[in-house]
């Protein structure tokens, strides 16, 4: 199980932690190394609109983690369309010459790995459940 709801909590970290930096420009400099990052206002409003996303992807993610095999399609949309989607954009930046991505490539690709991981061994344990309860009524 902690294979399952490692991603999770992993998720939830990483979403938590980008929240924070959306929604403070310091914060988000400090992460992607450009400690004088100071946006001006149309910036910062769409950065809070991705903090917002960002929060509600977090509590989303704190949600599925308490029952992971029963909501495991949570997982499977945060690999994909979020963590794919975040890793695709990373890579863009690191083709076009921004350097500072270049961690967050590596994050979201292990993030994505982990993510489907852990969908696939609770659909497992899904399957195995299902079939053992339909096995028990059959004998009964």
């Amino acid at each position: 199980m902690i294979l399952v709801k490692l991603p999770y909590w992993l998720g939830i970290a990483a979403d938590a932690l980008w929240a924070v930096a959306l929604f403070w420009p310091t914060v988000f400099g400090l992460l992607l190394g450009r400690p004088d990052f100071h946006p001006e206002t149309d910036v910062r409003m769409i950065m809070a609109i991705g903090g917002t996303l960002m929060t509600g992807w977090t509590c989303l993610l704190v949600w599925a983690v308490q029952e992971p095999i029963a909501r495991r399609a949570v997982i499977l949309l945060t690999a994909f369309p979020v963590v794919f989607g975040l890793f695709v954009v990373a890579l863009v930046g690191v083709i076009t010459g921004d350097s500072s991505g270049t961690w967050i490539l590596l994050k979201t690709a292990v993030l994505f790995v982990l993510m489907v991981t852990s969908y696939t061994l609770a659909w497992r344990i899904h399957r195995q459940n299902t079939t053992a309860q339909t096995s028990r009524r059959e004998t009964q």
